[in-house]
């Protein structure tokens, strides 16, 4: 596990120095504080920090070919390297380290681009093959291991995190994206290949990136919801193939020359982990939950101690309170490089910072909910798209007739009972919407947080002038990339090319290398993932996450099985009224903020002033907002 920087002279002017990768570098070194290393020439320049999971004496990179023509530095773990070892030594390969990384070189040696059909594990990683003068850049089939591109004049430059483009050495002032604010504002986060920095996009998961002959293009290889090539054919085979699977999951998962812990909450996913642990190792498990000095429905603290106290596990807590929270959420926007208004990130961060005292990886439950349906959304928009197709051309006179209610919503939110209005009347409005249009709202819960009365009031001209076609451009991206025959797997391809992918997996990377810890998420292992959204809607849908409980019932206690989903919250509406609310006031109403002038500043000072007396509810809108100003001031944004 490390983080990993390049750059590329596509002009070959012989424009990169050593002391660029150096500069960058050094901005992630928490990703990586165990070593350094560096390739050099003078129009390509390849580093890395290092984190020593795998062969901790050894594999130091970057790491080479034979005769030194290929150069590779990565991030990530190759689970599955042992097997791939003995299937390259048996073509004549020779390694020189016994770490997982060099896997990768020999793949490319052996296969070329064809080397990710080999591949099960996270990774980002970029690889020079002198005699071709090609740069291959790729990230993982689900992209839990973030890489940024940004090209600028002839060179192009590649990051584990944003800000090592912005260092003294390089000289490139950080602008504000305009044409992406609106989506960020819409989700709290950002979908797409864009980045609100401008210039900066992500690669996307499941492509890499092939830069030769003055020129780079993007090549996709690995698709969500690919089915398996011999399905299961009745709910017992899904199960228990579901079951096999995810144990040899797990069971590569546990590969490490390092202690190993687990995040977890009071939920299935991560009890699920934890039970098949248990069975796979002897020694004592280590444990770590997050919960809150603070009364709130879904405190996940009492679940999770009871499950630890079953297992026997050597059980942590980190009890947050709102000034813990509000220090780590002032970290938190350095370390997640894009503003992503997710308080539960901030709390994981903090996690992390106990967690990483103990142990130096930790696995997750992440991922029972997107492959399995146990979100909202995989089942209320199978209903949107059946009612749109039944009943949408009655439906859209009474859409255009209440178009503009949504200005009401924040002071509804008030009142108990027409509080649930603003919950419920989009998700009706929607069916009179087009396809793509009401998509879009449900998963940016439009109405719920933002709506087009707000952006009407709140935006400023030039937001205004550039209006909703770029998020549209992006969402019709993610919809026709969505797409399948059952609406149930559009949703839940749905779920994770907008969420998952802008937001999950990226703060699951961030908030743990924030403290040079490695988090592994056994849900996402490809041949699951294969299997999982195979599973036939009538099979997935019985139950919340059906499949996935039955599969795991031999390991898990019946209590955690049967416990109803909740959702893992923080309690910012109280905090942002009370304990939080003088630090929050003091940034947003001031007028020298440097997001004020993207706004009408009317319309910003009466929004918030509404939510601090308490006549109207905004407190996911003040958080975004918030978000964004810090990030604004925290990268010297150029808005």
């Amino acid at each position: 596990m490390c983080g990993i920087v390049g750059m590329l002279d596509l002009h070959q002017r012989g424009r990169v120095s050593p002391s660029l990768t150096r500069a960058m570098c050094d901005c992630i070194r928490h990703r990586g504080p165990d070593g350094e290393g560096h390739f050099h020439h003078p129009n390509v320049g390849l580093g890395m920090r290092r984190l020593s999971i795998i062969d901790v004496n050894g594999s130091e990179q970057p790491l080479y070919n034979h005769d030194g023509t290929l150069a590779l530095v990565f991030n990530g773990e190759i689970y599955n390297y042992r097997e791939l070892r003995t299937h390259l030594i048996e073509q004549g390969y020779d390694f020189r380290t016994d770490g997982d990384g060099e896997t990768i070189v020999h793949l490319y040696e052996a296969y070329g681009v064809k080397l990710f059909e080999h591949l099960r594990g996270m990774y980002a990683f970029a690889l020079w093959d002198a005699r071709q003068e090609r740069l291959l850049v790729a990230v993982d089939h689900i992209g839990m291991k973030p890489l940024y591109l940004l090209e600028q004049d002839g060179l192009l430059a590649f990051a584990s995190e944003v800000k090592a483009f912005f260092t003294d050495e390089q000289r490139i002032p950080a602008r504000l994206n305009l044409n992406a604010l609106d989506t960020y504002l819409s989700f709290g986060f950002q979908v797409g290949q864009a980045t609100l920095f401008e210039g900066v996009q992500r690669l996307p998961a499941g492509h890499y990136l092939v830069a030769e002959k003055g020129a780079y293009h993007l090549h996709p290889y690995w698709q969500f919801g690919t089915p398996p090539l011999n399905p299961p054919q009745d709910a017992q085979d899904w199960v228990e193939q579901t079951r096999h699977a995810l144990v040899e999951s797990v069971r590569l998962h546990l590969r490490s020359d390092v202690p190993l812990g687990l995040f977890l909450s009071g939920g299935i996913d991560s009890a699920s982990i934890l039970g098949i642990m248990a069975q796979e190792q002897t020694e004592s498990i280590q444990t770590f939950t997050v919960g809150y000095q603070a009364s709130v429905p879904d405190n996940e603290l009492h679940h999770a101690q009871r499950i630890a106290t079953h297992f026997h596990t050597q059980h942590h807590e980190r009890i947050i309170t709102a000034q813990d929270w509000w220090a780590g959420f002032e970290r938190y926007i350095y370390h997640e490089d894009e503003p992503t208004a997710n308080p539960s990130a901030v709390s994981l961060m903090l996690l992390a910072e106990d967690t990483a005292k103990h142990v130096k990886v930790v696995l997750t439950g992440l991922g029972g909910d997107e492959l399995f349906g146990g979100y909202a959304h995989h089942r209320s928009v199978p209903r949107l798209l059946t009612a749109q197709a039944r009943y949408g051309k009655f439906m859209r006179p009474i859409t255009h007739a209440l178009h503009g209610v949504d200005r009401f919503y924040p002071m509804l939110k008030r009142y108990r009972g027409l509080g649930a209005i603003p919950t419920y009347l989009p998700n009706v409005l929607r069916v009179g919407l087009s396809h793509e249009d009401a998509l879009l709202r449900t998963f940016s819960y439009d109405g719920m947080v933002f709506s087009d009365g707000l952006r009407q009031s709140l935006y400023g001209a030039d937001l205004k002038r550039i209006g909703r076609a770029p998020i549209q451009e992006v969402y019709h991206h993610i919809i026709q990339a969505s797409q399948r025959d059952n609406p149930h797997n559009t949703a839940l391809a749905l779920v994770a090319n907008t969420w998952l992918h802008g937001n999950a997996l990226l703060h699951a990377d961030k908030v743990t290398m924030a403290h040079s810890l490695e988090a592994r998420i056994p849900m996402f292992e490809p041949h699951l993932i294969q299997l999982a959204t195979a599973i036939p809607p009538q099979v997935r849908m019985q139950a919340n996450k059906w499949t996935l409980r039955e599969a795991v019932r031999p390991y898990v206690p019946t209590f955690a099985l049967d416990r109803p989903k909740q959702p893992f919250s923080t309690p910012i509406r109280g905090w942002f009224e009370r304990e939080l609310k003088a630090n929050i006031e003091a940034i947003l109403l001031n007028p020298d903020a440097k997001t004020t002038p993207l706004f009408d500043k009317t319309a910003l000072a009466r929004i918030l002033h509404q939510h601090f007396n308490g006549s109207e509810k905004h407190e996911e809108v003040v958080f975004r907002l918030l978000t964004l100003e810090l990030w604004a001031q925290r990268f010297e944004v150029s808005v």
